[in-house]
């Protein structure tokens, strides 16, 4: 595994990004899903910028190795905070974490996300649910629990992960199709509601990403089946497609990703509100 991670990461490791930036001095921020992916490049990078970085994800184990190996890298910026969002109350025990320890929530980043490719006849009622209370349920909960602190100092950045849904795609109906176009309308109206009160919400939507070159030792994706079971209909598919590909000619190295979310939650994008910012290679291009 750890053989196959390396090679796979050479694949987009000569265009990662290197933070320059230190837009996030004094401030707090939250990132869901940080256990992994694309979730802990974001934590790195918001933590490279000098903010305190609040890191909740469901998989508490993999959540504690992670924020350690970033505080050895980074200085004590990272805190875990384990539970599974789309319960009512673990949102709340979040974002009060959040403001007992640090003080304040200048950024929520709602990145936690629950991935299973199939067609759409195979999801039985037990995971059709989960997707529905992983990816709606979570982030709607944790805006919730961050809005009313953020309203109250007048100020408050949420940006929200969704992904490419205008295309569609084979065995995406619950992520991309659900969660991801569901998440984009819902950020539109939290900042529609909110814009004149210091609130900035957005959804950054990546394409095509090697979440593994994330350049931490474990390996990204989980092997618990009873988190994500086996998706042979999907990789078969993957297989057999037969090319593809953006106009750029490769996936998305996650901080770069990562970088269009630090901006997107600084102050820098003041003037920006309710928006997509597509990271796709490109990809409408090809009609």
């Amino acid at each position: 595994m750890v053989q196959e991670q390396a090679r796979v990461q050479l694949r987009t490791l000569p265009y990662e990004v290197k933070c320059q930036c230190r837009r996030f001095e004094g401030q707090v921020a939250i990132v869901t899903g940080a256990a992994q992916g694309l979730g802990r490049v974001i934590s790195k990078r918001l933590a490279q910028e000098g903010a305190s970085v609040v890191m909740a994800d469901i998989q508490e184990e993999r959540l504690a190795r992670t924020a350690t190996f970033l505080n050895q890298e980074l200085g004590p910026r990272c805190l875990p905070v384990g539970g599974d969002l789309s319960v009512p109350g673990v949102a709340d025990r979040v974002a009060r974490q959040a403001i007992d320890v640090f003080g304040q929530i200048d950024v929520l980043v709602n990145n936690a996300a629950y991935l299973m490719r199939m067609p759409f006849l195979d999801f039985t009622e037990e995971i059709m649910q989960r997707h529905i209370d992983w990816n709606v349920w979570a982030p709607i909960r944790m805006c919730r629990a961050a809005l009313p602190h953020m309203l109250e100092r007048k100020y408050g950045r949420i940006v929200n992960i969704s992904g490419q849904t205008r295309a569609g795609s084979p065995m995406h109906t619950f992520l991309g199709g659900i969660k991801c176009g569901g998440i984009e309308g819902f950020t539109r109206t939290l900042a529609a509601d909110y814009v004149d009160q210091g609130l900035r919400a957005n959804c950054v939507a990546p394409g095509s990403m090697e979440t593994l070159a994330d350049g931490h030792p474990e390996p990204t994706r989980s092997v618990d089946p009873a988190i994500y079971p086996p998706q042979t209909k999907w990789e078969e598919w993957l297989r057999n497609r037969g090319g593809g590909g953006t106009p750029i000619g490769r996936s998305a190295h996650p901080t770069e990703v990562a970088a269009a979310v630090a901006f997107l939650g600084s102050h820098e994008a003041s003037f920006i509100t309710g928006q997509t910012l597509h990271l796709n290679g490109g990809l409408p291009m090809m009609g």
